[in-house]
């Protein structure tokens, strides 16, 4: 059994051109994913607001089987992401995200410990929260993987100077990428025993590990409706399905899949 503790943010995502409203973030939405691609337990450690959102934060996790328990309401807004969909491309406005609440979230004892019990450690690393993710991945005691996401690596430095630093605390780093990453990518992979994988949009995907390189093509969607979400699908089948005993190649394929069918719904985990 695999067990996955997600660590990190829940946001209400507003649809700016159309209005709607779904409940997403990286670390929900790659719980929920988790938990669909075969994750015996997934549970996530986050914070939300006591609003609306928090509410339907609550009922969708609870909905998904995912534990909860230490997902804490705060006085204030959930936090908040805007969105814009063009040609089926999301793209998120300058301003747009507002850490609301979980700028106040702080790892306690109590949550360290809970950390502490799982095989797999998945945190998103960007600078809204690095202060959680920098918790999480010091946790006392825990024995398990630890799962970066890296999201595009902005926050790195512009040649990922900070990347370096992070790898030996990582067994598997996810990165949004493009060529220029892919190329710093490469030497940096050279060095490290970590696990890394790039996700390259319609372009594909790629993986290094142990001098080996191996790449896997996107799948083919007739009309792609929105891509919110689509990389913390990816990240979630594959890193179930590498845990659960598959090769590189086989994660990546899965982790292909998983993103084509978000892809073709609106919202990151299809539910309004």
């Amino acid at each position: 059994m695999v067990s996955i503790v997600c660590v990190g943010e829940i946001t209400v995502d507003r649809y700016l051109d159309s209005g709607r409203v779904y409940i997403g973030g990286i670390s929900l939405n790659f719980a929920v994913n988790a938990r669909r691609c075969g994750a015996e337990r997934v549970a996530l450690l986050s914070a939300v607001g006591d609003d609306a959102g928090g509410a339907l934060a609550r009922q969708k996790l609870a909905r998904e089987r995912v534990d909860h328990s230490h997902v804490i309401t705060l006085p204030g807004p959930t936090a908040r992401q805007d969105v814009r969909i063009v040609e089926g491309e999301r793209f998120f406005p300058p301003g747009g995200y507002a850490a609301g609440v979980l700028a106040d979230l702080r790892l306690g004892h109590n949550d360290l410990e809970f950390i502490a019990g799982f095989d797999v450690l998945v945190v998103p690393v960007f600078r809204q929260i690095e202060h959680l993710a920098r918790a999480a991945l010091t946790t006392p005691g825990f024995q398990g993987r630890r799962v970066a996401d890296l999201l595009d690596g902005t926050d790195l430095g512009e040649r990922l100077e900070g990347l370096a630093a992070l790898l030996p605390f990582l067994d598997i780093a996810f990165i949004s990428s493009d060529e220029h990453t892919v190329a710093l990518l490469e030497t940096l992979a050279r060095n490290s025993g970590t696990l890394i994988v790039a996700t390259l949009g319609a372009a594909g995907s790629v993986a290094w590990h142990q001098g080996t390189r191996m790449f896997q093509p996107a799948l083919p969607v007739a009309q792609p409706v929105d891509s919110t979400g689509c990389g913390d699908a990816f990240q979630a089948a594959f890193t179930v399905a590498y845990l659960h005993g598959a090769s590189i190649a086989a994660a990546l394929a899965a982790g292909a899949a998983r993103a084509a069918e978000v892809l073709q719904h609106y919202g990151a985990t299809d539910d309004a």
